[in-house]
């Protein structure tokens, strides 16, 4: 069965590390994924704290963002940006990190609102930005193949990587073994140039590292609600099986975007999978 992983958006505003360590570790999630750098803490003291938790809650992975602001026109600070990230892989794989969610920064359209998906990211990105976007990837990805790490880039509205299909060619420009793709349906969905479910594993294909499973309610009138994975738009079990008969094995990472009880979502959402992943003969 593949490693189940816990979001960090499940237990963040109001606790600590070892609280998210903790309640994955008693609802039998086999990993979490952190946000890979936070406010306030410098990457070693951080990495110190992920790797003491993580040997203490006794789970089998711990997966961490990789968020490279390269977006920006001044070449000294997108080089920063990837000597900060650079730096953030080797202390990561350090510890036992071997995938790590890839972000290439935030891109709206000249006076474009955020929630304007199909006009923000790939919809509105230059030659210039793409260009920025593959070099400062090319050289990550040197990096990981040299840590023996996977990098995956999140199929996440407002960045160069929003849909599958730009997320592919960016893949195919970067050229590297060690850079895939983070499949998230729950963020495609949302924009109005996204691909269907098998239409995004079509054009991803075996590139697809990692998979983000969310849930959400598309209303009438417009705008989203997030919910169980078990409800909404997204046939959570179909996604399921068209990458188990495509060969992907894992691993699958929860996500809980929304307010309400944390511990019920933490523990329903997992049974849901679980069921799900048992049904497919997935173990």
């Amino acid at each position: 069965m593949p490693a189940v992983i816990m979001h960090v958006n499940y237990f963040e505003t109001g606790y600590s590390l070892a609280e998210l360590f903790d309640k994955a570790r008693l609802y039998g999630y086999d990993g979490v994924e952190l946000r890979g750098f936070r406010k306030d803490t410098d990457t070693r003291t951080y990495i110190a704290e992920v790797q003491r938790e993580w040997r203490r809650s006794g789970l089998h992975h711990v997966l961490m963002a990789c968020p490279c602001d390269l977006n920006n026109p001044v070449r000294g600070y997108r080089e920063a940006e990837i000597e900060k990230c650079s730096d953030l892989l080797q202390q990561a794989a350090a510890i036992g990190v071997r995938l790590c969610n890839a972000m290439a920064g935030t891109l709206l359209g000249e006076g474009r609102k955020y929630g304007e998906f199909d006009r923000n990211g790939s919809g509105a990105a230059t030659e210039e930005q793409w260009a920025w976007a593959v070099e400062g990837y090319q050289q990550l990805g040197r990096v990981a193949e040299e840590l023996g790490m996977k990098l995956a880039f999140e199929t996440h509205n407002c960045y160069i990587h929003d849909l599958a299909t730009p997320t592919a060619e960016l893949l195919r420009r970067i050229g590297s073994p060690a850079v895939g793709a983070n499949l998230d349906m729950g963020n495609i969905v949302l924009n109005a140039n996204g691909e269907t479910v098998f239409q995004a594993i079509e054009v991803l294909g075996d590139h697809v590292f990692y998979l983000h499973l969310k849930n959400l309610y598309l209303p009438p009138g417009g705008g989203y609600i997030v919910c169980p994975l078990s409800d909404g738009v997204i046939d959570n079990r179909l996604l399921l099986r068209l990458l188990q008969a495509r060969g992907f094995a894992g691993p699958i990472c929860l996500e809980a975007p929304r307010g309400g009880d944390r511990d019920h979502f933490a523990r329903t959402d997992l049974d849901y999978i679980r069921g799900v992943l048992r049904d497919l003969g997935w173990v």
